[in-house]
């Protein structure tokens, strides 16, 4: 081989080696949401001496329209709260219980999940309470399973869904021991809406066993999913969209954004000629290392603000007049675009959330398939038109799958059976026969 093209070859794999550890990084920062991206630059700034990052200012600090536009979002929020632990653990200082009980009791507590069952066994929840060093047996666990199941909400510590509707019930009702069999007995066939077996079982008229039903549905099949709110954060939007004299205007949420640079004192240090040779060459590659995630948040400034702008231009519709008017957008349609690769509009939108005239919306929605008929008609809105069909039925005489495939039709969606049945399935709405109400 030529020694110029070696030398030529040797070159070009600097000039990767360099480029390659840039590229990552723009990468990575891309799909990073705002907070997370503070949270990276604060860990890096610690790490590197060369990296000088500033938190955000307080709102309103330099900009008073940015402390009007922060107070009316948290104005929006809603309220939090407190979180199933919390909440329960708040009710025991009324129950004046021992101190050998209320370690159990707070043991069966912790063991709950967040829809507020208790899924463990016995078995599992005394060894785990033996290796917590708790003292007592069985006898101790069944009681503080009793003490959680009559916290409230009720329903709260049922092992399965028959015991959390039976918990919620109140024994001593007239009609407990209806509702008690129609849990304990009928509970498939209900499902099923083979209501005329379930009232010959029961004795009684299909108007009553309504009745019944309606009472069952007033119950919470999850009663502890209410009280998860504390353990939510608060999502933050990456963009806004919002009305302006000339149109919708797309802007970044810059207010809560980390300043960062390279340390110009740092800078200024790894060119020193008197400096040690091997702490010169640390400092150099902490200045390469800052410069490069310098150029990252600026790349993935520009990157998320030009993916952001084309998508509403692109969903002018969904601005004007809400989410059913939501239009079908590919991912690769934007790529090619705006000249970008797929992979990178999918990191720009993963985990960003658009302040929008309509609400708080995940970026990655905006990107739906087609939903049948028309290449503008966005999935969400076929669904949408679905649900609206089956909540205005007759319920006496609920649509089939190949009636909702006619009546879409007739709004101007084309689909087959089969596809309208997927999304049927998928908004939890049961079979016609299931939907069935029976007079």
């Amino acid at each position: 081989m030529a020694p110029g093209n070696t030398q030529g070859m040797q070159q070009s794999l600097r000039q990767e080696q360099v480029l390659l550890p840039a590229m990552l990084q723009s990468m990575e920062l891309l799909q990073l949401p705002s907070v997370e991206l503070g949270a990276f630059l604060e860990r890096a700034a610690e790490e590197n001496l060369a990296l000088f990052v500033e938190p955000p200012a307080p709102f309103g600090a330099s900009d008073p329209d940015a402390s009007a536009r922060r107070d009316a979002w948290l104005q929006n929020q809603p309220d939090r709260e407190p979180g199933l632990t919390e909440d329960l653990e708040g009710q025991l200082p009324w129950l004046d219980l021992s101190n050998e009980v209320d370690p159990w009791v707070r043991h069966v507590i912790a063991s709950l999940e967040a829809s507020g069952r208790l899924a463990s066994s016995d078995e599992s929840l005394l060894g785990e309470a033996r290796r917590a060093g708790l003292a007592g047996d069985a006898g101790d666990l069944g009681r503080a399973i009793a003490i959680v199941q009559a916290l409230e909400p009720r329903g709260i510590g049922g092992r399965d869904v028959v015991e959390t509707l039976l918990l919620q019930l109140d024994p001593t009702a007239a009609d407990y021991p209806l509702l008690a069999r129609l849990v304990e007995e009928h509970l498939d066939d209900l499902a099923r809406n083979k209501r005329p077996r379930i009232a010959e079982a029961l004795e009684i008229d299909l108007a009553r066993l309504d009745e019944l039903v309606r009472r069952l549905a007033a119950l919470e099949l999850t009663p502890g999913a209410m009280h998860t709110g504390g353990d939510e954060p608060t999502l933050v939007p990456d963009i806004h969209v919002e009305q302006g004299d000339d149109g919708f205007v797309v802007r970044l949420e810059e207010g809560g954004l980390h300043a960062v640079a390279v340390d110009a004192d740092v800078e200024t240090l790894a060119r020193e000629k008197a400096l040690d040779r091997e702490v010169k060459a640390l400092l150099r590659q902490q200045v390469e290392q800052a410069r490069w995630i310098v150029e990252a948040v600026e790349q993935r400034r520009r990157t998320l603000l030009r993916v952001a702008r084309a998508t509403f231009a692109r969903q002018r519709a969904f601005l004007e007049h809400g989410r059913d008017a939501l239009s079908a957008l590919r991912m690769t349609e934007l790529g090619e675009e705006l000249e970008l690769h797929v992979s990178t509009i999918s990191r720009a939108v993963a985990g960003k959330y658009v302040a929008t005239p309509h609400g708080l919306v995940a970026l990655r929605w905006f990107f739906q398939a087609p939903g049948g008929g028309s290449e503008d008609l966005a999935r969400a809105s076929v669904v949408s038109a679905v649900r609206t069909l089956v909540e205005h039925e007759d319920a006496a005489r609920p649509l089939s799958d190949e009636e909702l495939v006619e009546r879409l039709a007739g709004e101007g969606f084309k689909l087959a059976r089969r596809t309208v049945a997927k999304y049927r399935k998928e908004l939890g709405i049961p079979s016609s026969y299931r939907r069935r109400r029976y007079s």
